[in-house]
């Protein structure tokens, strides 16, 4: 099957030759694979199509018809088709798919290819057009591991290919493929992209880029940030729930605002489209894993201007260390209604309730790694209650102007309990204390923005000029308390532990972050040229409830974006770019409240999409830096100042391809150079700790004819310094993970089994740091039967 996707109009079909080259120079190995671009299929009768946008119309019609279509986006802009019934012949099918609106399919040698009508030859645009197989845009489903757009870069639904900067995107086959609950491990194939620094800590994901954490500063859902106060309170995502995860590398801020400085993950969720599949699914594996889910849609009206999709999930499963819950209720319901030709709404929401525990810290009984765990299985525990409720609203004024607004209300409740160790262990008895962390949140978040298409001379724009607004108002209760001790040797994990009482920290804090950004898109011939700037704002009201003091802090910051790419005709696409960003702090030093830190990225790199296929190969090469870094006070060393300063110097490789109908394949590598450039703290010119210099992965997936299909991937990496010193080491160490499964066809067509193993060796590692050390997650095994249509 062909589906479309926009790219440059100079692609044209060819074989896949040289990117099995690159992707196995990547992989260091050789082969020879025979591959096949894209022919027209004019034989073909046409599929049936329902009436709607005929961008969704084409994209359908081409998946279905397995044609090379192409065509410009802006050209098919705000126009709806009519539909088309199933059993005309292609031509006649795209013609009446076209009907009433000025287009006509011509073909070409290379497939068909959406023209205005010589009627309305005088408006036609210049042959800058974006041209070849056509597929789902960034929000749409993607059969495969390829997504040839994403819109975390532009928050616009852009090529790759044309983007000057390093994204990544896992899908959600990729996902699916690899059985994976948290976003955590769907990026872990991810190049550049390290996860797992506390070892396994279900309760949020652990997701560091180019060397830096993200987790707490750069977690988005659909473009719109998750919010964070700084303690627990963190907004989960299911990865079933998600349409794909896209991870942008650098910094961020012209878009987004307060960012970390390796970049940001931007999931998206699943919704209404006629791409879409029903699926349902229940699954079993070790560890006590259940698991069913569904996802269902379609339409409610028969011209298909509203589409609805309903994603459900209930899980009831621990990790390998058995008090360690993984148990999730998820309902997520949205909605969409083209409203007329030229305004559309989508409505999205989301209800989950989710348990687990907090990460087992690492007991050795020499070399082994003992399964001993400090907690009590009855009062450890992180529960979550959140819900969401949000929507995407466009209009389009004519066509050049449209205005764009997205917007999302939630509320949050976290309780988090747990036993940790007081320092004292007598005869194998050891001493605790019980901890409570309880906090409520509520949180605005808003992005309103008008996208303007016009031209100056020779150069295109697209010109981006918005507003976004965060708010979120929270309330934590953190408190201790005494616990009953453990005896190590025989732990009895179910006794009494009382809720502790003993008040540490009483707040509630109000947070207002705001950002005026301006960006210009423009095309000139061959080139894509970028340039962005943004003026934030931050305003923090703290009230410590214990003390009855209240403190208001203010940050703002300028930053700017510049990226310049050019396409050749061959696929290669080199680019260059800078970014910055940065980063509000918390707390204060002599001289008042802590600044932001700041960073700044400069990058070069090189893309190659081979012409007619799906497949993606990119090089890049950076120099990221972190400014105003918290460090001793050389004169007073109860201070600190914000003279310190972090690089990370590296390189990148990632393939990502759907080589031909059964094979596709994720691979990356990444070299990282971190350093301590400036520092009182006496570790200066060291690495910082906990990043690895090298991150390597590789995943394959290939279907047998016979219905029969394996996958397998790997993971490295390499070994990280755990102090600021350098001088404690944990070692690297690599994760297999691997599926075979079996799709059935005739009457049962649509029907799957499949087993997966994550760690599949059981591979046993830890990672040290601050003085703590924690255990990886062990092998797990789920057996998965599903029903697709």
């Amino acid at each position: 099957m062909r589906s479309a996707r926009p790219l440059p109009s100079t692609l044209q079909p060819r074989t896949l030759s040289t990117a099995i080259c690159l992707a196995l120079s990547l992989l260091g190995g050789t082969a020879s694979l025979p591959l096949q671009a894209a022919e027209p299929a004019s034989s073909v009768a046409a599929p049936s199509v329902p009436a709607g946008p005929l961008d969704q119309a084409l994209n359908l019609f081409a998946e279905q018809a397995g044609i090379t279509l192409s065509y410009s986006p802006q050209m098919v802009h705000g126009l709806r088709s009519p539909g088309v019934a199933e059993g005309e012949s292609l031509d006649d099918g795209l013609r009446l798919l076209l009907a009433g609106t000025g287009l006509v399919a011509e073909k070409t040698a290379s497939g068909y290819v959406v023209r205005l009508s010589q009627s309305d030859a005088s408006y036609q645009l210049e042959p800058m057009t974006i041209k070849a197989t056509l597929a789902p845009g960034a929000f749409e489903p993607v059969p495969g591991y390829f997504a040839s757009n994403a819109s975390s870069a532009t928050k616009s639904d852009k090529p790759i290919l044309e983007t000057a900067q390093s994204i990544s995107v896992v899908t959600a086959e990729q996902m699916a493929d690899r059985k994976v609950d948290r976003v955590e491990d769907a990026v872990a194939y991810s190049a550049g992209v390290r996860v797992g620094s506390s070892g396994l800590d279900p309760r949020f994901d652990q997701i560091n880029i180019r060397g830096f954490e993200t987790t707490m500063s750069a977690d988005f859902l659909d473009g719109l940030r998750q919010p964070y106060n700084g303690w627990l309170s963190i907004y989960g995502a299911e990865a079933f729930a998600l349409e794909r995860v896209e991870v942008l590398k650098g910094p961020a801020s012209v878009l987004y605002g307060q960012i970390s400085p390796g970049g940001m993950v931007n999931r998206v969720s699943k919704r209404p489209s006629v791409l879409a599949k029903n699926q349902v699914e229940i699954q079993g594996g070790s560890h006590d894993h259940r698991q069913g889910q569904f996802d269902v849609g379609g339409k409610l009206d028969e011209d298909g201007d509203v589409l609805f999709r309903t994603v459900g999930v209930y899980r009831d499963a621990q990790y390998d260390i058995e008090q360690l819950n993984n148990d999730v209720r998820l309902l997520a319901p949205s909605l969409s209604w083209q409203i007329d030709s030229a305004t559309s709404l989508t409505l999205l929401a989301q209800y989950q309730e989710r348990e687990t525990a907090a990460s087992p810290m690492l007991y050795q009984d020499g070399d082994h790694l003992t399964d001993f765990w400090q907690g009590d299985e009855y009062f450890d525990k992180l529960g979550q209650r959140q819900w969401t409720f949000g929507y995407e609203f466009e209009h389009a004024f004519n066509d050049s102007l449209s205005v764009q607004q997205n917007l999302r209300y939630g509320q949050l409740n976290t309780t988090n309990q747990y036993l940790q160790p007081n320092g004292t262990i007598t005869n194998g008895v050891m001493e605790r204390d019980a901890v409570g962390v309880y906090e409520d949140m509520d949180s605005l978040t808003s992005d309103t923005r008008l996208v303007n298409r016009f031209a100056t001379g020779e150069l295109q724009h697209t010109l981006l000029s918005g507003w976004d607004y965060t708010w979120f108002d929270s309330s934590v209760l953190y408190a201790t308390g005494p616990a009953p001790s453990i005896d190590m040797g025989a732990p009895d994990y179910h006794q009494p532990v009382s809720k502790p009482t003993a008040a540490l920290a009483d707040q509630d804090s109000l947070t207002q972050r705001s950002g005026l950004y301006l960006q210009d898109q423009i095309e000139l011939e061959r080139w894509r040229l970028s340039v962005g700037v943004r003026r934030d704002w931050v305003h923090v009201r703290n009230s410590n409830n214990l003390t009855d003091t209240h403190t208001k802090t203010s940050d703002s910051a300028t930053t700017y974006q510049l990226g310049a790419l050019y396409l050749f005709d061959n696929g290669l696409a080199p680019y260059t770019s800078y970014a910055e960003s940065f980063l509000p702090q918390s707390g204060s030093n002599a001289s008042g409240p802590l600044k932001p830190t700041e960073g700044k990225q400069y990058e070069v790199g090189l893309k190659y999409q081979p012409p007619g296929t799906s497949a993606m190969f990119t090089a890049s090469l950076y120099h990221l830096t972190q400014e105003n870094v918290s460090t001793r006070d050389p004169v007073d060393p109860l201070n600190t100042v914000q003279t310190g300063e972090q690089v990370s110097r590296g390189l990148e490789l990632e393939a990502v391809a759907d080589l031909n109908e059964r094979l596709s394949l994720t691979a990356g590598y990444s070299y990282n150079d971190p350093e301590v450039t400036k520092s009182n703290d006496g570790n200066e010119g060291k690495d910082p700790k906990d990043v690895p210099r090298h991150l390597v992965s590789l995943w394959l997936d290939y279907n047998l004819p016979s219905g029969l299909g394996f996958g397998g991937g790997a993971r490295y990496t390499g070994s990280v310094y755990g102090n600021d010193m350098n001088t404690v080491k944990s070692e690297d160490y690599t994760l297999v993970d691997a599926v075979v499964r079996y799709d059935f066809g005739g009457g049962l067509d649509g029907v799957r089994v499949a087993l997966n193993a994550r760690n599949l060796f059981d591979k046993q590692y830890i990672n040290c740091q601050a003085g703590f050390c924690y255990r990886g997650e062990a092998r797990s095994l789920v057996t998965s039967l599903s029903y697709s249509w």
